[in-house]
């Protein structure tokens, strides 16, 4: 039976409407299984049928299930843990099922796919939907480095060919179902395209890749044009939802990104523009508070100004406290602007230990210690940020107090929105000991891992190395500060890793405490600067 707009319709089984529901009921009968194959196409339902024949070709439910489980079996395989506690390994598998949920592979069998033109076209690679980009450029994309390499050309292929057929001068910003949802601020493909370049994933076109993101920066739209011309996003005096500092913060991090790329390329020019528009963060910090604020057109603050307020005029799902510290490009800068390493660890601790009110709040701040808010994404990379300073024993605690406070094998035991997959992308890496602070610069920085080993068995088609493993001696939940660290062996100083280390396979060692070694990690010439990361 079919319901078409709240109307049923009898004798048929086809409708169409807006909104169309379909109800079946069976006689009793002695056995009361029912199996249903239910087959989807974004094309035609003579496509529907020619998957479901392809993916689901009989009736043997059995067989289904088996295979299913081989292939989950051997996907959630590529990372394998040393841990006795059931509670904990069910928590740290749910969350690396959850990072291969999205984006969801949007094409028939045969590789065709509605565009983002509404066309129907072939491709010999997979087209995607469902691709939450705002969050997944964060961890979710450098895990899937480690991970899912065989995924990452056809992604950066997969935004090249939207941006061609959407023609709206803008590569993905939050695409679903072919369509452009305009979710969320930024251009944030270009940090996930500048790192598969570095790290030499380039099945594709980058020179026609470059242009896009050339073209997706220099787009007039969403405050665009005053970032670039003016030096920030104007902050309005009418109230309006603008969002000008998350949007000047995180334009200035998509710039950089490029500005890597022109310079790989050899684009002199463009390398010292984007170089120069990476550094507009600089013009919404507020030197006497500390904090990144809205700025209007005349170059006056926007007041009144309260720290623990969400007010969309200047933030993005956040307040004051939860985005000034996004500058991931350049946190040597950061912490001059903060008055050196001294004066920034300590306001950046003191984000843990405000208090976790807010003036004006939104559904998606959630998960707050203090005023760090875990349930949402702007905050992903603060707790690891206390090994630019020199004091990475910060680091080790905070990471520690939220994967135990925010983290669990219940029904609610990640502390906000997944945003397909992020929020335990956070986790997973929170886990291994060692987490993406800058996305795309290609180094990680280690924290505080949970479990005794945990072992990345890497790809042979794309690494040499067969697997990188975590190894931690007296680990525990009070153990939660390295001692000392080997790498391979030899004796680990700094509290990063490159990404080629990782690749290449080999042990990293570490020896843990209950009590900080401040020393550790602290020396100024192995401090992960920006000037120090490779490029």
């Amino acid at each position: 039976m079919l319901q078409a707009g709240g109307q049923i319709l009898s004798g048929t089984n086809q409708a169409q409407n807006k909104v169309v529901r379909g109800y079946v009921s069976f006689p009793p009968a002695a056995d009361p299984t029912v199996l249903v194959r239910l087959g989807v196409s974004p094309t035609s339902i003579e496509d529907a049928r020619k998957n479901l024949e392809a993916e689901i070709p009989s009736f043997d439910f059995d067989k289904t299930c088996r295979q299913t489980q081989e292939v989950w079996a051997r996907e959630l395989g590529k990372i394998q843990i040393q841990c006795d506690d059931p509670a904990a390994k069910r928590s740290f598998y749910t969350a690396l099922y959850h990072t291969m949920l999205a984006p969801n592979i949007y094409n028939n069998v045969d590789k065709s796919y509605r565009g983002a033109d509404g066309r129907i076209h072939h491709a010999n690679f997979d087209y995607y939907s469902s691709f939450s980009i705002w969050d997944q450029f964060r961890a979710w994309f450098p895990l899937m480095t480690l991970t899912q390499p065989q995924q990452i050309n056809p992604l950066i292929r997969y935004m090249l060919l939207h941006y061609e057929q959407f023609n709206q001068h803008a590569l993905p910003v939050w695409t679903l179902c072919s369509n452009e949802t305009w979710c969320m601020i930024g251009y944030h493909t270009v940090p996930m395209i500048a790192l598969a370049y570095r790290l030499g994933f380039r099945d594709y076109d980058i020179e026609k890749l470059y242009a896009a993101m050339r073209d997706t920066a220099l787009n007039p739209r969403n405050g665009q044009n005053e970032f670039h011309q003016h030096g920030w996003v104007f902050s309005p005096t009418d109230g309006a939802k603008v969002q000008s500092v998350s949007k000047t913060l995180e334009y200035a991090f998509d710039d950089w990104c490029i500005a890597q790329v022109a310079k790989a390329l050899g684009k002199q020019d463009d390398y010292l523009l984007f170089s120069k528009y990476a550094a507009n963060y600089r013009n919404v910090f507020d030197p006497e508070t500390k904090f990144m604020r809205g700025k209007h057109a005349d170059g006056t603050w926007h007041t009144p100004f309260v720290s623990n307020a969400y007010d969309p005029t200047d933030y993005t799902e956040a307040d004051a406290w939860q985005y000034t510290w996004f500058v991931p490009q350049d946190m040597e800068g950061l912490i001059g602007l903060m008055g050196g390493n001294e004066a920034f660890a300590a306001k950046l601790d003191s984000l843990f230990d405000q208090d976790s009110n807010m003036a004006k709040t939104d559904p998606d701040i959630t998960g707050l210690i203090g005023q760090y808010a875990q349930g949402n994404e702007p905050v992903h990379n603060f707790a690891y940020l206390f090994n630019y300073a020199g004091q990475p024993y910060r680091t080790q605690k905070r990471v520690r107090q939220i994967m135990d406070a925010l983290y669990n094998s219940t029904p609610d035991g990640i502390p906000g929105n997944d945003d397909c997959g992020q929020m335990s992308a956070w986790y997973i890496f929170g886990c291994m000991g060692f987490y993406p602070a800058n996305p795309v610069d290609g180094t990680y920085m280690i924290g505080s891992p949970v479990f005794n080993k945990v072992t990345i068995n890497l790809d042979s088609k794309f690494y040499q190395g067969d697997s990188f493993a975590v190894l931690t001696k007296n680990n525990s939940r009070t153990n939660i500060y390295i001692q000392s660290a080997t790498l391979n062996g030899h004796p680990l100083g700094r509290a990063w890793l490159r990404h080629e280390e990782i690749v290449a396979g080999g042990t990293l060692e570490l020896v843990m405490g209950p009590h900080p070694n401040k020393a550790w990690g602290s020396d100024p010439k192995t401090l992960p600067l920006a000037s120090a990361a490779p490029r």
